[in-house]
């Protein structure tokens, strides 16, 4: 799905990239430190994250059916790609949840959940890598046009004088 010509799905990836990684800190923060207010903007950032990583997953479905049923290599990275980041996005909503069930009230950290966040941060990274590869090797959502000498269209046109 493209407006003015540009995908939406690179869009909205960073909102949980960041987001969720910041959840994270903020729960650590909370931990070595006692404060609420770090627990409660974890809770808006866990949130946040969960809120963008929908429209992210929805918005990478529609972009998985423009990829060419042809170009196995891009589709199965595609698919390895979604379902990573689809079952990384159904954890961080079950921590939501279990936020959210006891809001206001600061959730309480543990060493384990600290460790459970800290695993799903690392493999939501693995999981964007896998999405960069499908820009940076299959070229998927980007025109590629290798002219000469490796050089793309851009870099081909003449320079206005």
């Amino acid at each position: 799905m493209k407006v003015f010509g540009h995908p939406l799905h690179p869009l909205f990836i960073h909102f949980p990239t960041a987001l969720l990684p910041m959840d994270l800190v903020l729960s650590f923060l909370h931990f070595s430190t006692g404060n609420e207010r770090f627990a409660l903007a974890g809770y808006y950032c866990l949130a946040g994250g969960m809120m963008t990583g929908l429209a992210a997953i929805a918005t990478g479905l529609l972009e998985l059916t423009t990829i060419p049923r042809s170009n196995k290599p891009a589709l199965g990275s595609a698919l390895v790609h979604g379902f990573t980041n689809g079952f990384l996005l159904l954890a961080f909503g079950v921590m939501a949840y279990k936020e959210w069930k006891v809001y206001p009230q600061p959730f309480v950290i543990t060493p384990s959940i600290l460790a459970v966040k800290g695993i799903l941060v690392l493999a939501l990274f693995i999981g964007n890598y896998l999405g960069g590869q499908l820009i940076y090797r299959h070229f998927i959502g980007i025109e590629h046009k290798q002219l000469e000498h490796g050089k793309t269209a851009d870099e081909n046109r003449p320079v206005a004088r």
